[in-house]
């Protein structure tokens, strides 16, 4: 009932409007390129916001998840939200729809792992996602489910955008540039960011001090000593490695330099 009266007292909920989900994993700079995203004003969201995309239905259900928690945004043209959990489903119908636009983001797996394995030590001891191994099956999973949801775009010659995370940090710019041209945003982004009500808090992306900067800050490297089975390794290496050369050749921006 909570939808019905959203959509009763702000109307504008329904009129039409274009969403920009994001496919990634956990810890591949995605807080830092919702906050850039989100910080457009013709765009309204900037955090994962933990549900799946079953039909246009939950494109109506992310505008008013948003709006239901953050009632002060305004409704606005664009919708971003990211998906870094298989258990969140994404139907490739959803994504083949005109008023999706796809991005795709993976970073490298150890220092993915490494992320996930820091963050959880300190934020959740208990949790599964402190023992290497099972961040890297995780990272396993997430990434063949990404590559297998994409080869549907590919299929039925939808474009996407792909890029590196660490190209967030290292390309700010270009990678700005080309999701503008790619989303059909009039007006382009900023380098910089807002401080939004739920940045750094629990559940709600990264929670450490540079996301509050409002800039996007280069992170010193971090000292990697994980305990990961060699096995386990090679095998993230070889399914991030297929996966971002087949995301690269088919990717959009691929296609227009191509032209080009």
């Amino acid at each position: 009932m909570e939808s019905v009266k959203d959509i009763l007292f702000n109307p504008r909920l329904l009129a039409p409007s274009k969403h920009i989900l994001l496919l990634s994993h956990m810890r591949a700079n995605s807080t830092l390129i919702g906050h850039l995203i989100g910080s457009h004003r013709d765009v309204s969201g900037y955090y994962e916001m933990h549900i799946g995309y079953y039909s246009w239905k939950s494109l109506i259900n992310q505008k008013l998840h948003f709006h239901q928690g953050d009632p002060e945004e305004p409704v606005t043209k664009y919708y971003f939200d990211k998906i870094l959990h298989s258990e969140h489903y994404v139907s490739a119908d959803v994504l083949l729809r005109e008023n999706v636009v796809t991005l795709v983001c993976l970073r490298e797996p150890l220092q993915t792992i490494n992320s996930i394995v820091k963050l959880y030590s300190k934020k959740h001891p208990g949790d599964s996602f402190t023992q290497p191994d099972f961040a890297a099956r995780y990272y396993i999973e997430r990434v063949k489910t990404i590559v297998e949801t994409v080869k549907e775009l590919v299929k039925n010659k939808q474009s996407y955008y792909y890029y590196d995370a660490s190209n967030i940090i290292d390309n700010t710019q270009d990678v700005l540039n080309d999701i503008q041209t790619f989303s059909g945003l009039k007006t382009p982004f900023s380098t910089s960011y807002r401080k939004f009500d739920k940045t750094g808090e629990r559940y709600y992306g990264d929670s450490s001090e540079y996301i509050h900067s409002g800039v996007v800050v280069k992170k010193p490297a971090e000292t990697l000593a994980l305990d990961v089975d060699v096995d386990l390794l090679q095998q993230c290496e070889n399914v991030y490695r297929q996966s971002r050369d087949y995301l690269l050749e088919n990717t959009w921006s691929a296609c227009v330099h191509e032209v080009v």
